[in-house]
């Protein structure tokens, strides 16, 4: 069973995928507006949405969930209701992008065990939506990639709270290169070109594969530009001034949103990782409960 784990950014992928974090722009990203009179943060959720207190080794985590993602936020609300997170690990995380918990086999794990593949036997069908964006907080369900998940169904338990980093206008269009090439695949008149690139690929021929991902990058240029310029200005704005992992925006499902505990949600981003993004330091779901 493929682990359920989120795909990083990447530049361009043939046969396999070189996984980055985007690099924190934050200098050129607060020259694009006035900080004192505009406030692009995104910890505030309705009164009506439920909220779940993680209350962890790091200190207390809380979440609100959208009731309009309705089985995602019904599933874990079960989960939670069970006590079945007590105990679980964040045994993924990646400074800058992201920290993921929700694997019942974290729970007791010994320092080498293979973490990221466990849940309860069930998927969330996909509830992925275009105006719910990956910003820091975003609470998301992790899910198998594409290959085998083509549905893009979530895993029953696995989530992730982003952290992201700020991105101003170069690094968003970046992080869009991975959709613009996924466009780019699908256009039947590019199959010659992936057809090559494979098999480039395959023959080891790094130097020519190299000659030729250069040349699909200026070709996508104008997907990457649609792409762009179809995302409203806020969604930019909050991205350069919030921050986020918008690499992830239409790929993942978003069923609500961190509103308290943002120092805690750093204290964890920043611990040191060993094997597979897994903390040296083990760090715990003590209790999750539903906030009356």
């Amino acid at each position: 069973m493929m682990k359920y784990a989120l795909i990083l950014p990447i530049m361009l992928a043939f046969a396999s995928c070189n996984n980055t974090s985007e690099t924190n722009v934050v200098d050129s990203a607060k020259n694009l507006v006035d900080f004192d009179s505009l406030d692009y943060s995104d910890s505030v959720a309705p009164k009506e949405w439920p909220r779940v207190v993680l209350k962890t080794t790091a200190g207390d985590l809380t979440l609100a969930l959208n009731p309009e993602q309705k089985q995602h936020t019904e599933n874990f609300l079960k989960l939670v209701k069970s006590k079945y997170y007590n105990g679980h690990l964040f045994h993924r995380v990646i400074k800058d992008f992201m920290i993921q918990s929700g694997d019942p086999k974290s729970i007791n794990a010994g320092p080498t065990a293979m973490l990221g593949d466990g849940g309860p036997n069930y998927v969330v069908p996909s509830e992925i939506k275009p105006n719910l964006y990956h910003f820091k907080g975003a609470l998301a369900a992790a899910r198998q990639s594409d290959d085998v998940n083509p549905m893009k169904n979530s895993s029953g338990s696995q989530f992730f709270i982003v952290t992201g980093t700020l991105l101003d206008e170069m690094r968003l269009k970046q992080a869009l290169e991975a959709q613009a090439f996924e466009s780019f695949k699908k256009d039947p008149a590019n199959q010659e070109t992936i057809l090559k690139g494979q098999a480039l690929s395959q023959a080891g021929n790094m130097a020519a594969l190299q000659e030729l991902e250069q040349d699909v990058q200026k070709r996508m240029q104008p997907i990457i530009e649609k792409l762009y310029a179809e995302i409203p200005s806020e969604v930019k704005q909050r991205y350069a001034h919030w921050g986020g992992s918008p690499s992830l925006d239409n790929n993942y499902t978003v069923f609500g949103k961190l509103v308290s505990g943002y120092h805690v949600l750093s204290a964890i981003e920043n611990e040191p990782t060993g094997s597979a993004d897994r903390p040296k330091k083990d760090v715990k779901i003590i209790e999750a409960f539903i906030q009356e």
